[in-house]
């Protein structure tokens, strides 16, 4: 749209489009619109793609115990981001990064975001570091529980069932 239009649109009460509007609707003009179904299938074989990726990574284990934790780390993150970015195909990616960022999410995400980082670093870079197996075991670890917690923040009530759980697990039925 050029300014000439912009200006117009301003004149007859119209406003003018954000540059987030103005990039999904580029965007959005490159792909084709999609039905329900192939959205849906869309998702689930980008999961089904990503949990193969990320459970074949385990394949690799011994690899990283021998000090090679590259291909186990890399296979595992992009297998847990292709299954992440399968849920794009239901929502759009610019409504999935504004749903991540929604206070209730934000920090499941950023704590996802934060262990994808730290994995790939120790993977990449990490190699004169003493306990690299466990502490990318550990980066793993905090990958699954970030992105189960923010999974679970798209269920009615399913944070606060699982919090009762882990709090009459932790303190006991009786004392809690």
């Amino acid at each position: 749209m050029n300014d000439l239009q912009n200006q117009v649109k301003g004149l007859i009460g119209g406003r003018e489009k954000t540059y987030a509007e103005q990039l999904e609707e580029e965007v959005c003009s490159v792909f084709p619109s999609l039905t329900y179904t192939q959205r849906l299938t869309g998702c689930l074989c980008c999961m089904a793609v990503g949990f193969l990726l990320s459970f074949g990574s385990f394949l690799r284990f011994s690899k990283l115990l021998h000090g090679d934790a590259t291909p186990f780390a890399v296979c595992f993150t992009v297998g847990s981001v292709i299954a992440l970015m399968g849920t794009c195909f239901l929502s759009g990616p610019h409504s999935q990064v504004k749903k991540m960022c929604k206070k209730t999410r934000a920090g499941a995400s950023a704590m996802y975001i934060l262990s994808i980082i730290a994995t790939l670093g120790l993977a990449f870079y990490g190699g004169d570091i003493k306990g690299q197996a466990g502490l990318l075991v550990i980066c793993v670890f905090i990958q699954y529980v970030s992105i189960i917690w923010y999974t679970l923040s798209y269920i009615p009530y399913a944070r606060d069932m699982v919090k009762s759980c882990c709090k009459r697990k932790c303190c006991g039925e009786e004392m809690c």
